[in-house]
């Protein structure tokens, strides 16, 4: 009797400061076979494992209604079975009724303002590539998000020294965007500056609609960059929920020196509220997302299975 009691009070000692520390563990396992191929590219099958992740968080009370907040997220690839960092979200900040400060490695604001409106993420279809939109994760980052007020939302960032310029000026890069939700109406507009190796100004707008089963999203871009090629671009996409099943599509293009466009249709099965499978087809003139082709026409079929703990 008195072996378990000295058992169960050691155990009690060693779980309190866990406990206490308020630390989350949660993470994404995304992994799909994927066939992909181009023009002048020999087709190819691969297991890719998109945007897998452990991060751990956690928050601390201080007291009139203010805390301190933190994350740590790695990447961890499940098709080699290596872990590291790659460039994920990990920061320290202090959040209460008046918004929220961080800093640390970040999504800009600019990410931020469309990121529900990338139906694709992280497939082969996402729209980083396939259209070419510019979403980055900034390092020496500052950042601030408003609270929503009646549905609107802030945030802006700026980043000490987010590419390889040779100054280090506060704010040497920025990005602010503004976001409305209501009534399954979502509403935003960005602006980002980014003065590292040269400069590259992005101006964004996004729209989407939930209705019942259905939703529709439009995102557009203009991309002004110093040395390189100045582009707009845009996308439309729309899915309908049946049951379990999300059928969803997109179509968009990017207008620079040659007019280049992408399309993708799938669907989502739901296997639980943390689980599902997809299948996506994409066929794009820019590039298909974790496969290295040659820059031409390509297309790709992709089975994937995710898994949110």
């Amino acid at each position: 009797m008195k072996k378990s009691l000295i058992a169960m009070a050691m155990a009690a000692a060693i779980a309190a400061p866990a406990a206490n520390a308020n630390v989350v563990i949660y993470g994404k396992v995304h992994v799909s076979i994927d066939h992909v191929k181009s023009e002048s590219s020999d087709a190819r099958w691969a297991v890719s494992s998109n945007a897998s992740r452990i991060g751990f968080k956690g928050t601390e009370d201080l007291g009139n209604g203010m805390s301190l907040i933190w994350k740590a997220e790695t990447t961890y690839d499940f098709a080699d079975g290596d872990a590291r960092d790659g460039d994920r979200n990990a920061y320290i900040g202090l959040t209460g009724d008046w918004g929220t400060f961080l800093y640390g490695n970040h999504d800009t604001a600019l990410k931020m303002s469309t990121g529900k409106l990338d139906l694709f993420a992280d497939t082969i279809a996402d729209y980083d590539e396939t259209i070419d939109f510019d979403d980055e994760r900034w390092h020496d980052n500052i950042m601030y998000i408003s609270p929503n007020i009646n549905g609107i939302t802030f945030a802006v960032n700026g980043a000490i020294h987010a590419d390889s310029g040779s100054e280090e000026d506060l704010f040497q890069s920025y990005s602010i965007a503004a976001m409305y939700s209501n009534n399954g109406l979502y509403l935003s507009a960005a602006y980002e500056l980014e003065d590292g190796s040269s400069e590259e100004k992005n101006w964004r707008v996004g729209a989407g609609y939930d209705m019942n089963n259905i939703h529709l999203g439009f995102v557009y871009e203009d991309s002004d960059q110093e040395f390189g090629t100045d582009a707009k671009m845009w996308q439309i996409s729309g899915s309908y929920t049946m049951g379990n099943n999300v059928f969803k599509a997109m179509f968009g293009a990017e207008d620079k020196s040659t007019n280049e466009n992408g399309w993708a249709v799938g669907v989502d099965h739901k296997l639980s509220k943390r689980s599902k499978v997809y299948a996506v087809y994409v066929d794009t003139d820019n590039d298909i997302k974790n496969h290295d082709l040659d820059d031409d026409e390509q297309k790709g079929f992709s089975l994937g299975m995710i898994h949110n703990f």
